[in-house]
């Protein structure tokens, strides 16, 4: 009874962890009709390729990979129905069955197949030059999702690519074969009117059986007249699975009487790259690195001990292997393993990292440089201000500005917003990107003042302060969002303050200058100096109200409790918490709406109307790496 009980949970548990995967993907069903209306009477049928297996494709939210996943299903669900159109009609004919539903869905195949063939070279290399792309595009587990769907779209493109012009042509011999026309019409009249034949008097066994035979001899020669010879078979076949089977065999065994040595050789290792490449999505999918950890030492394609390695610095492992890879393998692969080793930024990698800047390939100096800043060690900061920031190279100036952010000294702030100011776009963004790495308040103030004065980096300015958890940021991006007008901005600002849950209520300081309070009393210690568009995050208020004197006027209302980033000098925290009176703010809400929680409200609560609804971008979306 215990065991069985166990079971029983065991068995709900798993359900609702399907459950829950299920309601979490982002994927939707491929259907016959998603080729094309005009096939809808076929859909569900037996000529339906999408009767016996359930496609499901993947929803990237990347516009590139989404429609090419589209058009990859379409052309193979196409080819699919197209084989099984010609077989069934083909199967039919054998026992003399009319083939009137083949002959219409051939007459629809014979307009889309030319056009769907003359596709299928680039649709393959554009498959091959996606699945590259990968780990560019996306991270994390969406790499092995994206990865998955291309590695079977390219099997199967590849395993229907071959017959695509022997289904075509089985299907214009269909068209054209006026046998099926008139085997059509006589099957009409022999449902319409009776067949009357003489009747045969049989005089003696011999007779009967000499009729019988000339009967069933006309009957082979009939069939014979209406059969498509587009495939010897040896023995007689029953069922589809076996022919294609066959047809696919069959055009292995051309390919390979038609391709030179030199040719296998090259396909067995396209596909011997593919297959690594799909093994390596496969592990950093599910977060194994000591199988990434084998590629990348036992291999023997380059290209593929690469993304091993690439994958490695993603999941933050494997420094021994990847150290390993920098002493021992070659050109290709190295790059890739100081890369990433520079992500994983291990103090114990600190002689590889030194090494690594006095490497010939500017690519290895640019990760060696920010690897070395991510150590934190003085000697390498010393190293990046004196030879990494005086390059001539444009990537190795941009990796040392990123180093150098990682020791996060106030005196380097300047150094950033002097870089700010180069001529060179990529410099640009790398010392925006060490400002959003520095995370200072100085640095988040410098990246506020590049969204209002370079509209060409504003956009980029605010998805660096997103990458800053601190509340700093949070009051950074409401006090963008109150003083931008644009559109776009706002809406990323709304994006990222719903992403980080930045909900609840912000004070906005009205007055030019004003202290925070220790008490609910304007009598009372100051704690810190606030000035104007100052943010601060509200915790509570008074349950009673006061009356305070506000130039000539006397106003009673309560005290707001705020957290506010300190401005004395020497203060011990970065946050300072105190009492304000409540006509000298401005309230900001940011509220969740819905149960979904992919939508949010930005409230003024002062003037009783919300400046702007947002929603959040896709997880999968790949952002912007460091």
């Amino acid at each position: 009874m215990i065991q069985k009980g166990q079971d029983i949970i065991w068995k709900s548990s798993l359900w609702v962890v399907l459950v829950l995967l299920i309601s979490c993907s982002t994927s939707k069903p491929y259907q016959l009709t998603d080729v094309s209306p005009k096939y809808k009477e076929y859909q569900g049928s037996d000529l339906d390729p999408h009767k016996s297996k359930d496609v499901i494709i993947p929803v990237t939210n990347n516009r590139k990979y989404d429609e090419f996943i589209q058009e990859a299903h379409k052309a193979i669900a196409l080819l699919e129905f197209g084989e099984n159109v010609a077989l069934r009609a083909d199967s039919k004919k054998t026992v003399g069955e009319p083939v009137e539903k083949e002959m219409q869905a051939a007459a629809y195949l014979e307009e889309d197949l030319p056009t769907l063939i003359a596709k299928l070279p680039g649709l393959i290399q554009t498959n091959e030059d996606l699945i590259e792309s990968t780990p560019n595009d996306f991270d994390g587990p969406a790499i092995g999702r994206v990865s998955n769907e291309l590695g079977n779209i390219l099997e199967a493109l590849k395993q229907n690519s071959p017959k695509a012009i022997g289904i075509q042509n089985a299907i214009r011999h269909l068209r054209s074969d006026s046998g099926n026309y008139n085997q059509g019409k006589d099957t009409l009249e022999k449902e319409t009117k009776p067949v009357v034949e003489d009747p045969i008097i049989i005089t003696n066994e011999k007779e009967a059986a000499k009729k019988l035979e000339k009967v069933i001899s006309k009957k082979e020669d009939n069939s014979s007249k209406i059969s498509i010879k587009r495939l010897n078979r040896k023995t007689k076949v029953t069922g589809k699975a076996k022919v294609s089977e066959q047809i696919n065999e069959l055009v292995k065994k051309e390919e390979e009487d038609v391709l030179s040595e030199e040719e296998k050789k090259d396909r067995e290792y396209t596909e011997q790259i593919r297959n690594g490449l799909v093994q390596v999505f496969q592990w950093e999918y599910y977060r194994n690195p000591k199988n990434l950890e084998r590629i990348l030492a036992t291999h023997p394609i380059p290209r593929v001990r690469s993304a091993a390695a690439l994958a490695l610095g993603r999941l933050k492992a494997g420094r021994v292997s990847l150290q390993t890879a920098i002493d021992k393998d070659g050109y290709q692969v190295r790059p890739a393993a100081y890369k990433a080793l520079s992500d994983l930024g291990d103090k114990r990698s600190l002689s590889y990292f030194i090494a690594g800047t006095k490497a010939e390939d500017p690519e290895v100096i640019a990760v060696s440089y920010e690897g070395l800043g991510k150590t934190k060690d003085p000697a390498g900061r010393e190293m990046i201000l004196t030879t990494g920031l005086a390059s001539e190279y444009v990537v190795i100036v941009s990796g040392s500005l990123r180093g150098l952010a990682h020791h996060k000294l106030d005196a380097d702030v300047e150094v950033f917003d002097k870089f700010l100011k180069s001529n060179e776009q990529e410099i640009k963004e790398a010392a925006l990107e060490a400002l959003a790495i520095h995370g200072s308040r100085e640095s988040l103030r410098i990246l506020e003042r590049v969204v209002a004065e370079e509209p060409n980096l504003a956009l980029m300015a605010v998805d660096e302060i997103s990458k800053n958890h601190s509340l700093s940021a949070t009051f950074a991006l409401i006090r963008l969002n109150e003083s931008q007008t644009d559109e776009k901005i706002n809406k990323r600002i709304g994006e990222s303050l719903l992403r980080r849950k930045a909900f609840g209520k912000y004070a906005i300081i009205l007055i030019e200058d004003d202290y925070l309070r220790s008490e609910p009393n304007e009598r009372s210690r100051p704690v810190s100096y606030i000035k104007n568009k100052e943010i601060g995050l509200i915790l509570s208020e008074t349950k009673k109200e006061f009356a305070v004197r506000i130039g000539e006027d006397i106003l009673t209302d309560k005290y707001i409790q705020v957290k506010m980033e300190s401005t004395l000098p020497g203060a011990r925290g970065a946050f300072v918490t105190g009492w304000v009176f409540y006509p000298k703010l401005d309230i900001i809400e940011v509220k969740q709406l819905g149960s979904d929680g992919k939508s949010g409200k930005y409230s003024n609560l002062k003037k009783g109307k919300h400046n702007n609804l947002f929603d959040p971008i896709e997880e999968i979306k790949v952002p912007r790496k460091d």
